[in-house]
């Protein structure tokens, strides 16, 4: 009796080995790449730079830098004799066999750009100087005008799949309401075109869900939910942005400056008239709004966009006491696939501070992040998706494989939100 026990144990365990190492063996191959990790900064200051782009030069797949400068990108090894090119606003690009990155793996890389030389490009402070600001006699007006005529043969007009990985966080007084992460796919039927409704020409699933917090938001606008709004948010989708209303804005060429090895126009613009569309906003309606927009001096593709808008104050509507006063910040970028341009990054930064009115002392201080990158795009054998990118969340079924987060792409955390 005691021998036959021993005998189904051992079967077990030989069965339960045998499943362990198909298990692995599958894994494997569905997943068979290696992970590189580092920072990027500038070759003399040794300052990092922000958000600046790592991409395969044979394929669709790309990652985004944090505002850190830190990225982590995970290589199929069918990539093995691809290049790996980092381009950043205002430097030359760099590139870097990925045969000579799969032998690093395991060390932190440092890689250094050198600034372009005739452009110096200083966002947070609001200047810009250029060695070319008298290139030619073209006015901020017309190099946008030239924008929207070419918006057709610049962004790509067929059905197209992209996977995007998606953060969403809040923070309310130091704690994490939301943090939650998101791999989505999405479906475009009619290529990337400008319409009443942004949102009208997208369709999306959730591929992977995790939550890096307890709070998990059950609307369907909150979390990773806000990923329409992000979408609504994309001036090559939406009519109501200043290549539509450039009445409403004051425009100033700033100069050129050099992004992705193409040269580009810097034009800093003012919201005159910020109605509550006009700025991709909706209500509480925006008092001000102004930002920079980038553009290609040949093909007057727009890759970068740039906006801070301040909202009017708002009654909070669950108490008539309280009052809210906000700051939006929000970057978007645009990446080149084969003579066509898609979304590559955009970020949203949202400042919302609360005041009682009785007690005229501030109450309470929610800061939120949102990080949309682009991981992948697919031309061809494109999938269709029926759920409406704007009910993303509604019924969606989440489930978290580790296994998967531990293979695929996503833009590493701020140490600070």
């Amino acid at each position: 009796m005691e021998s036959k026990i021993k005998i189904k144990q051992g079967i077990l365990i030989l069965f339960l080995l045998l499943q362990y190492v198909l298990y692995s063996q599958k894994s494997n191959k569905l997943y068979d790449s290696f992970s590189i990790s580092g920072t990027v900064k500038d070759s003399k200051s040794d300052f990092v730079i922000t958000n600046a782009d790592l991409y395969l030069l044979n394929c669709n797949k790309s990652v985004v830098a944090n505002s850190e400068g830190n990225f982590q990108f995970n290589i199929s090894k069918g990539s093995f004799n691809d290049k790996l090119i980092i381009s950043a606003l205002g430097y030359y690009s760099d590139t870097i066999e990925v045969a000579a990155l799969e032998k690093m793996q395991k060390e932190p890389l440092l890689i250094k750009l050198n600034k372009e030389k005739e452009a110096e490009v200083s966002l947070n402070e609001m200047i810009i100087v250029s060695a070319k600001k008298k290139s030619n006699n073209l006015s901020a007006t017309v190099i946008l005008k030239k924008s929207k005529e070419n918006i057709q043969s610049n962004y790509y007009q067929k059905p197209f799949n992209q996977k995007f990985f998606f953060r969403s966080q809040t923070n309310k007084d130091g704690v994490f309401t939301i943090n939650e992460e998101a791999s989505i796919n999405t479906f475009s039927p009619n290529g990337i075109k400008v319409s009443d409704d942004a949102a009208a020409n997208y369709f999306g699933e959730i591929m992977q869900f995790r939550k890096k917090s307890d709070s998990v938001s059950n609307e369907n606008w909150k979390g990773i939910g806000y990923f329409g709004v992000i979408i609504f948010r994309n001036i090559m989708l939406s009519n109501q942005n200043l290549l539509y209303e450039t009445k409403n804005f004051e425009l100033k060429k700033e100069g050129i400056t050099t992004y992705g090895g193409k040269k580009v126009y810097v034009i800093s613009f003012k919201n005159l008239n910020p109605t509550v569309f006009s700025t991709g906003f909706g209500n509480p309606a925006p008092q001000s709004a102004i930002g920079f927009i980038y553009i290609e001096t040949d093909s007057f593709a727009i890759v970068k966009f740039e906006q801070y808008v301040v909202l009017k104050k708002d009654r909070s509507n669950d108490n008539d006491d309280i009052t809210i006063e906000s700051s939006l910040k929000i970057t978007q970028t645009y990446k080149n696939v084969n003579g066509r341009y898609f979304i590559n990054y955009c970020n949203e930064k949202v400042e919302s501070n609360y005041f009682s009115q009785s007690s005229k002392k501030q109450i309470s201080t929610v800061y939120s992040n949102y990080d949309l990158m682009s991981e992948d795009i697919i031309t061809e054998n494109v999938s269709a998706i029926k759920r409406p990118i704007d009910r993303l969340k509604l019924d969606a079924k989440f489930v978290e494989d580790l296994e998967y987060w531990n293979n695929n792409n996503f833009i590493i955390e701020n140490k600070k939100i």
